[in-house]
Formats: structure tokens, sequence, C-alpha cells
């Protein structure tokens, strides 16, 4: 079951009625993007105080907003919103409780609450919120709900912007699978899945309430293309074959014991077989290492899986691999990731066209994160001098992203994000 937030905005009469105002036909629309950002203060002000602070930056009326409350806040999470949507009044809302790490304009901040907001006062576009119950339920039903306000449109483009809570080890798996099977009906989708390193009732955001069994959609139907942001920088180490697997589980590789494969190919990065028998120790190296699989259709693009564990009955991914498919042991290098997200930010820009970028909202893998570790901040700082415009950017645990510049499906360990984009005014 789901049901469609109460604000589908349709602003084609709007439009009109303010180029008549003005007496200016030729007048284009004015997009912007702001984002509020409060790192501390009481749950009872903090809300508010974010959300005006999103506002005054604005200068103008918001079509949509992203609110992303930091674990710390999570215990608070329901005074919090309150004070947001006090201040903001009806619109559609959706986002969710995250980890510490939040990015903006302004630097990496450890924890807090921030706002992200976006005008399209006056455009012809339809912008609405859905939120739609995925625990429980079967792939199929999900995709009847979701295929219902997906399938018609008048609009060149359908965009998709969306929240999922980890709940298990599958929700990924699943949310991939809805949307894969949904792709002629969406141009681009980018959801995050909230949570970190193991699944827990985390609380996703529609409108003035919190959900742990559903996801919380965006939807922005326009004629005006938007673009996606896409960050690796992993680097490829050696090529393998998967010979044998079950479930998520690859028990061989080239023919041979998956984990005596990836533990030799670890000691020869340099690192001691003491480290890789401590459980903790083994964790920790492991953000730094991923497997990469390449897109069949399109030769240099590769979806990306993260790998959980490394034992004696096999390695443990959290995605799923086909037996007979070719992988890459990806490691990280800190340059190459600084300089993925600028490439990143100029790719999705050079999809605007005759579009205008307005502001940038992106999740990031946690993955990622502990991979950089210190060097995280180099993230935020090759994003300001890649672009100009605002963004906000908050840590996820999986990512799903459909777009015909990715390998559409189910990532991890990467940085994916929205470009939102306003027409060009004319004189």
């Amino acid at each position: 079951m789901y049901f469609e937030g109460s604000w589908t905005r349709k602003f084609e009469r709007a439009q009109r009625e303010e180029k008549e105002r003005r007496g200016d036909r030729r007048r284009g629309v004015h997009y912007r993007f702001a984002v509020g950002f409060v790192e501390e203060d009481k749950p009872g002000v903090i809300g508010y105080k974010v959300a005006n602070a999103a506002l005054e930056a604005l200068g103008g009326n918001p079509s949509l907003a992203f609110v992303a409350i930091s674990k710390r806040f999570a215990d608070k999470r329901s005074v919090v919103l309150k004070g947001i949507t006090k201040a903001l009044g009806e619109l559609p809302l959706i986002g969710g409780v995250c980890g510490d790490f939040v990015a903006t304009r302004d630097g990496l901040h450890e924890g807090g609450v921030a706002v992200a907001l976006w005008s399209a006062e006056g455009e012809d576009l339809e912008i609405s919120s859905h939120l739609v119950k995925i625990v429980q339920r079967d792939v199929e039903e999900v995709e009847g709900d979701l295929k219902s306000f997906l399938e018609s449109s008048s609009y060149r483009y359908t965009n998709v912007i969306g929240t999922v809570p980890f709940v298990n080890y599958e929700v990924g798996n699943f949310v991939e699978r809805v949307f894969l099977n949904l792709s002629e009906y969406v141009d681009l989708a980018v959801i995050g899945v909230l949570g970190e390193s193991k699944p827990s009732p985390w609380s996703i955001i529609h409108g003035d309430e919190f959900f742990s069994n559903h996801i919380s959609l965006i939807t922005v139907k326009t004629n005006t293309p938007f673009g996606v942001f896409f960050s690796h920088g992993f680097h490829p180490l050696v090529p393998m074959e998967i010979t044998r697997v079950e479930g998520l589980k690859v028990l061989e590789i080239d023919g041979s014991p998956a984990h005596e494969v990836l533990l030799d190919l670890l000691v020869s990065r340099g690192i001691s077989g003491k480290d890789l028998k401590d459980p903790i120790r083994l964790k920790r190296i492991l953000t730094r290492y991923q497997v990469a699989v390449a897109d069949p259709a399109a030769p240099g693009r590769f979806k990306t899986l993260v790998i959980t564990d490394i034992g004696h009955e096999g390695v443990l991914l959290n995605s799923y691999l086909n037996e007979g498919d070719t992988v890459w042991l990806m490691e990280a290098d800190y340059l190459e990731m600084a300089k993925s997200t600028s490439k990143g930010a100029l790719r999705a820009l050079s999809l605007m066209r005759d579009s205008q970028p307005a502001g940038l909202l992106f999740f990031e893998d946690l993955v990622r994160i502990l991979a950089l570790g210190e060097k995280v901040t180099s993230e935020v700082d090759a994003l300001k001098k890649a672009v100009p415009f605002p963004f906000l950017g908050i840590s996820s645990s999986q990512e799903i992203v459909l777009h015909p510049s990715v390998y559409s499906g189910l990532q991890s360990g990467v940085s994916v994000g929205v470009l939102l984009a306003n027409a060009p005014e004319h004189p």
C-alpha cells in the first residue's frame, strides 16, 4: 500500500499568472537552492532555527525540502522535525536520520541538523511526494505502487529522489530490483539507504513523520534536465573470475577458495597476517577495498560491492554476483578519490545542456568515508573548487542510482547525488 503526499504541485497556472502580473511573457523561471545548517542547540530550538536559516538563504518560496537529522539528535528527532515543519509549512519533504557526516559548502560537520530547500516557483512542472511500504512485501507489489504514479507524465523528464532505512542486508538489493524494473519510466533516480554498518530501525522522514518500514520519495516531472553526480576513485588492482557463489557469499574465485585468494592479495599489498586474523582490524582494512563489476553494455562503467567479511566459508559481499562474472579488486586511492569528486561534479554539469544548475544533494557511502579517514575533508574541498553552488551531502550505507550515464542499480562505497537545475532566464 502507498499514499501520495497531499502536495502535488503543478506550476503552469502560477507561471502564467506571474508573467501576466509582471507584464512580461518572455520572462523564465528562477530556480533556487539553499542549505541551512546548525550543529548544536536545544532540540526544541534547532529545528526551527535551521529551517529559518535555509529560508533566509533561499530568499523565495520553497518547492521541496530535504531534511537531515544526525544521530546525535535521534532521540529527540520528533521535536526537531516539529520545529522544521512549523517553520516551512506544508510542502513535499523527505529526509531521515543520518550518521555524523554532514557536508555543506561551509565545510564538513560532525553531526547537527541540515535543511536543503529548492524553489521552482512559477515553473511548469509537477512535484509530488510518496510513501511506500517495502518491508514484508514482494517486489511486484512495491513495483505496482510506484508504477501508478511514475508511468504517466506529459513532461520530458521524470526525476526521483528518495531515502530508505537500512533495516536489513537485503533492502538495497530489493529497491534496486524494483527500480530497474521501472527504469523505462524514470530518467534519473538517486536513493540513499540511510544507516551505518549494521541494520537497525533507522528512521526516514516523510512530511512531518518518521517511518522505518518504508521508502520516502519525491518525484519531479519537468522539461528541464537534472544532472547525476557520481564519484568513485578506487584504483583497480587485479581482475578475477567468480567461479562459485551462494547468495551473498563468494565461495570460489578463479577455481580456488575465495577467502584464500582475497587474503593472499591483501598480504601482497603489505597487510600483515596478524592484522587479517583480528576481526576488528580486518573490518577496518576492508573499508579500503571493494569489488567492482563492469557494465556489459558500456565499457568503462561499473558498479561496486562492499566486502563485509572474509571467513573460512567464503567472502561475504553486500550485493549479488553471478558465477562467471569478471570482477576487479579495487583499492582506495585518496588522490584519485578527490579527483573523481571533481570530475563527477563537472560531469553532472555537462548534463545540464540549456538548463542552469541550482544545487547538489548527494549521499556519501560510509565505507568511502571510513576509507578516506581524516582526508574526508578533501571531498568537500574538491566540490567547493569544482562548483559554485550550494550542496548538501549526508552519509549512507548503500546507494541506488538510475541514469543513462552510469551503471544503473545498487552501488556501494561511492558518492552519488542529483544536481537540481533551473531553466535559463531570458531577458
